[in-house]
């Protein structure tokens, strides 16, 4: 095994998480499950005199008892535990501390002087936090509810470390200021959080490496103003075309070379979540809530500018519309509630594909639309159609010329019939999925469905 650097995540052998796998839900008694520590100093590799075998790494660690308000340190041997892997390329909010390429940007000799002006110009007063914050932020336990047995999680906040702010700093040593193996100044930050035991303000030093700096979400969020924009989209009842979170979930429409990257949310609720805020949307692709961090400006959009019209309704002239009178255009977005034949009523977002009529009895249909006696097909059981610009529909086969294939729409109420949806069913990632309009229990038109869900290339 590699050795261990500061600022690196451990764990003790017994804890569930190893190296990525950290979206481990605990149970039975999680007061049993060890804290996430964070490496602060490390002895070099060591070996039995006598056989040879490596004895480990001397590690002093690091972590934050939030029922005392006190972080702990300890001594452990690498051999009694596992590293966790965990990475903030993609945070927006959490950073490392690159003090000695800040100052090589600057231009300056590395002395520690420098050093002592960058932070006091840079980072004094700046948020940080220690390194463990997400994975015991997100640490998640299950317990089953006397009433009916259900699962039920909450979180698992205790070693939850605070945010604190820098107030100082000093030199880990003031003779040996900088690591001879790597040049970084062994710096510790003087840190000041407020401490929920104690109900007062507490103080603590800690090294640089073991904190990440917090960007300042309340400047961003203000600057740009997007705190308002997600307030008033609560209130005046409007949307957000979001990235689906995370980019991961993105996925490609069943027989067609479209990426579907976005999703319309529609905005519940701001919360503060420790260190950042987040809003809470429900999601129209997956019909559910999500949440997502604020930390950039989403594509807002008003309820005219995302739904067209919703069958069944009243036209402008007072006659009530039936879902069959939505004129379904292929290529184009829909947003359906649909009853299934266990009775089940869903809601879903589908792309039209192609449109279908199920004949359960040719003879008696060729009989009943007596225009079509001399289109003469054996065994046909589906024939394809369209929508004429007047609303009527016609039909047709591939290959195959239909006389007078033009219908009435009374065929909509015809028994022998069955009017099919062939679609790309965003809810189950673009599967394709066949709907009878007979059973959807409800229609509304999505306007530019295409800019709204799709990756544009």
């Amino acid at each position: 095994m590699s050795e261990f650097k500061i600022g690196e995540l451990i764990v003790f052998k017994t804890h569930p998480f190893i190296r990525e796998f950290t979206n481990i839900k605990l149970s039975a008694y999680p007061e049993y499950t060890s804290p996430i520590m964070v490496i602060k100093e490390t002895k070099e590799k060591s070996y039995d005199k006598e056989t040879g075998r490596d004895i480990g790494q001397q590690l002093h660690c690091t972590y934050y008892n939030s029922r005392d308000g006190k972080f702990t340190d300890k001594w452990i041997n690498s051999n009694l535990v596992n590293k966790v892997n965990y990475s903030i390329l993609t945070h927006k909010i959490l950073a490392d501390f690159h003090l000695k390429k800040e100052l090589q940007d600057l231009k300056k000799e590395l002395t520690s002087k420098n050093y002592e002006n960058l932070i006091k110009e840079k980072h004094l007063n700046k948020k940080v936090i220690l390194k463990s914050v997400d994975l015991e932020l997100f640490k998640n336990k299950i317990n089953r509810t006397k009433e009916n047995g259900e699962l039920v999680e909450t979180n698992h906040l205790e070693f939850l470390p605070p945010l604190m702010t820098i107030i100082g700093f000093k030199f880990s040593d003031d003779k040996n200021k900088f690591c001879e193996k790597t040049g970084i100044p062994l710096i510790e930050l003087k840190c000041k959080w407020y401490n929920s035991h104690t109900k007062s303000f507490s103080e603590n030093f800690l090294p640089i490496e073991t904190l990440y700096s917090v960007t300042d979400t309340q400047d961003i969020i203000l600057k740009e103003d997007l705190l308002s924009d997600i307030v008033s989209s609560i209130e005046d009842n409007s949307f957000f075309n979001l990235p689906i979170f995370p980019t991961t979930k993105c996925f490609n429409l069943e027989g067609r070379d479209i990426k579907i990257s976005h999703t319309l949310g529609h905005s519940e609720a701001v919360i503060y979540k420790h260190y950042f805020y987040q809003m809470n949307y429900f999601d129209y692709i997956y019909q559910n809530k999500f949440a997502v961090t604020i930390d950039d400006s989403f594509t807002k959009k008003n309820e005219k500018d995302v739904f067209g019209k919703k069958y069944p309704d009243y036209n402008s002239r007072g006659f009530r519309l039936r879902t069959t009178d939505c004129r379904f255009i292929i290529d184009s977005y829909y947003y359906i509630r649909y009853k299934d034949s266990y009775n089940n009523i869903t809601k879903r977002i589908i792309k039209i594909s192609e449109l279908f009529i199920y004949i359960k009895d040719f003879k008696k249909f060729k009989e009943t639309y007596t225009n079509l006696n001399s289109w003469i097909v054996d065994d046909i059981t589906f024939v394809k159609y369209n929508y004429e610009d007047d609303g009527s529909i016609y039909i047709y086969l591939e290959g195959e010329i239909i006389p007078d294939n033009r219908l009435s729409k009374k065929i909509f109420t015809d028994d022998n019939v069955e009017i099919i949806l062939k679609t790309n069913c965003l809810l189950r990632k673009g599967k394709i999925r066949n709907f009878k309009i007979n059973s959807i229990l409800e229609i509304q038109e999505i306007i530019d469905g295409q800019f709204l869900f799709e990756e544009l290339h």
